[in-house]
């Protein structure tokens, strides 16, 4: 090799940020950093967000995989493909949360719970928190039923 291919191949040549190994790709090889981060705008911000949440198939195909072929759809997910569909506990999580703001600013539902016992007892109490919190309730709920199944 030429000085002059050393002297560019030294240029290009750059510290990993984040092991501080030499890196001569767009990629560290030893961590995986890139070595040009992108900017953060918009654009990336809301490809974070589908990143995280496992969005690339979407909510609404997930609802109406589920209630056209509810069955199908759920013994594929759990045996073959689990691509197709959002993860379930993302699912919960933000089908709960899409519940608990609709029923806060049009306030749904209220008093679906019927409790003739005493006001001041745990029950109640549990009651009275739960209709208060529906959306956590739901989670909550989801995590003892996934136990249990």
């Amino acid at each position: 090799m030429t000085e002059k291919t050393l002297t560019i191949e030294r240029a290009q040549m750059t510290n990993c940020k984040n092991c501080d190994i030499p890196v001569n790709h767009n990629y560290c090889s030893n961590c995986g950093q890139a070595v040009q981060l992108k900017r953060v705008d918009s654009h990336y911000v809301v490809h974070e967000i589908q990143h995280v949440l496992h969005f690339e198939k979407g909510i609404f195909y997930t609802i109406k995989e589920l209630l056209i072929r509810p069955g199908e759809n759920i013994r594929e997910f759990i045996t073959d493909n689990r691509s197709r569909l959002i993860k379930p506990t993302i699912f919960i999580i933000i089908t709960s949360l899409i519940y608990t703001s609709i029923n806060h600013f049009f306030h749904i539902q209220k008093g679906y719970i019927n409790y003739q016992g005493p006001e001041n007892s745990a029950v109640a109490l549990i009651f009275e928190w739960v209709e208060g919190h529906y959306g956590y309730a739901n989670i909550i709920m989801g995590a003892f039923i996934a136990f249990w199944l």
